[in-house]
Order: structure tokens, then C-alpha cells, then sequence
């Protein structure tokens, strides 16, 4: 701290023109010696961190009566809530995204079951059919009168052709299995864009200062208690 003051002056002016000083390295500097304080407040150097920061707002505060570091702090402030809005609009609009996507896997999830159904449906009557076709050719065969009129009475509760039926079900069994193939793609490709809008979401919401703020409370409020604790013991 030899140095004279035009020389940190100068230093300072440096820091800031090159941008190696930020407006929290002036803070931090000013708090480090009364004589740093001083210089770090100057009204030339806030000037510059206006014009690099705020270069929209340079030509209005110029003929502001205030200070331009206490102008600074208002833009900085004013720009602090339009970042904090517009994360919070960019949180929104994901958590609209996984919404819908949560709404389009569960109505994927009700085709699902009722293709599953269809097909299972579809499957029961085809061995029915299969059943009473077998019956059918079995009558043309000589058998013993009790299994020939039990197959007899299968064909008969059939009231539809059975070759027709059978081609009709196979197609539906056929387009069913292709329903659910393609349902099964569209809910895997909807979990991916699930997963990436949560991805998404942890991260807009993830602010590491604020986790690193709380942690250095927690840790100054163990200090002062581990304070309290030894001023209890002294006394």
C-alpha cells in the first residue's frame, strides 16, 4: 500500500478499460483498506462500468444529479429483476412442455391398453374360429356318434362363414399389432423429450451462488453459535 494514489488511479482505470475489474471486484477491493474504499468509489470509474455494462442507458444518466455508482446499483437491480423474470418465464414454458408431454404418454398409455385388448380379444376369437373350422373338416371324417355330434354342435353355434371370419380377424390382429408398434415408438420418442425437458428444467433451475450463499450462512451461523457457546463457557 506504498504506492501512491494516482498510481492506483491509474491501476484501477486499467482494470476496468480492460475489463479484469468487474463491479464486484470493486466492491471487493473497497472493502479491503480504507484508502482502496476511497479510490474504488470514485465517480470516474462507475462512469466506465455504466458505459461497458449498461451502454443503452450511458446517454440518459449522464444527466442524472445522482452518482454513477449509485446509478449503477438501480440499473443493476432493474437488470437483475428482468434476468430473474425471464428465467422464470423459461422455467414456465418447460414446465408447460413436461406437462403436455406427462398428458401425451398417459393418453399413449389408454390406446395402449385398448389396443392390448383388441388384440387379445381378436387372438380369443381367432382360435374359436380355428376351433370350429377344425370341427368342420373333422365332420367329413368317420368318427364315433358322440364326437362327431359334439363337433357338430360347435359348427353350428357358429352363425358367420368361417373362412371369411378367420381372413377378417387375422387383419385385424395384423393392424392391431401395427397400432401398437407404432404406440410403443411414440411413447419411447415421448420419454426422451420427457426426460430432456426435466434435464432442461434442472438445469434453469439450478443456481450454484445461491446453494454456495446458503452454505456460507449455515457456516457463519455455526460460527456464531460455536461463539455463543464459548462466551457461555467463560463466563
Amino acid at each position: 500500500m506504498s504506492l501512491p494514489d494516482e498510481l492506483w488511479r491509474w491501476i484501477l482505470d486499467l482494470g476496468v478499460k480492460t475489463s479484469c475489474l468487474t463491479y464486484k471486484d470493486l466492491c471487493c477491493l473497497s472493502m479491503s483498506s480504507r484508502r482502496l474504499n476511497r479510490l474504488s468509489k470514485e465517480p470516474v470509474l462507475w462512469s466506465k462500468l455504466l458505459s461497458f455494462d449498461f451502454p443503452t442507458h450511458t446517454s440518459s444518466s449522464t444527466t442524472n444529479r445522482q452518482s454513477p455508482k449509485s446509478i449503477y446499483q438501480i440499473r443493476f437491480e432493474k437488470d437483475k429483476v428482468k434476468k430473474l423474470l425471464a428465467e422464470r418465464r423459461v422455467v414456465l414454458r418447460i414446465e408447460s412442455q413436461i406437462h403436455e408431454h406427462t398428458r401425451k404418454l398417459q393418453e399413449i398409455e389408454v390406446q395402449l391398453v385398448d389396443e392390448n385388448e383388441k388384440v387379445k380379444a381378436a387372438i380369443d376369437e381367432y382360435k374359436r374360429l380355428i376351433t370350429v373350422k377344425e370341427a368342420s373338416t373333422a365332420l367329413k371324417v368317420w368318427q364315433p356318434e358322440m364326437i362327431r355330434g359334439r363337433q357338430k354342435q360347435i359348427v353350428e353355434n357358429c352363425s358367420v362363414p368361417v373362412d371369411f371370419r378367420i381372413n377378417a380377424v387375422e387383419m385385424e390382429i395384423k393392424l392391431c399389432k401395427q397400432q401398437i408398434s407404432g404406440l410403443l415408438r411414440a411413447r419411447k420418442d415421448e420419454n426422451d423429450r420427457l426426460e430432456a425437458a426435466k434435464d432442461r428444467l434442472s438445469k434453469a433451475k439450478y443456481h450454484p451462488l445461491q446453494s454456495l450463499s446458503l452454505d456460507d450462512g449455515s457456516r457463519n451461523s455455526r460460527k456464531i453459535s460455536g461463539k455463543k457457546l464459548k462466551r457461555v463457557k467463560h463466563e
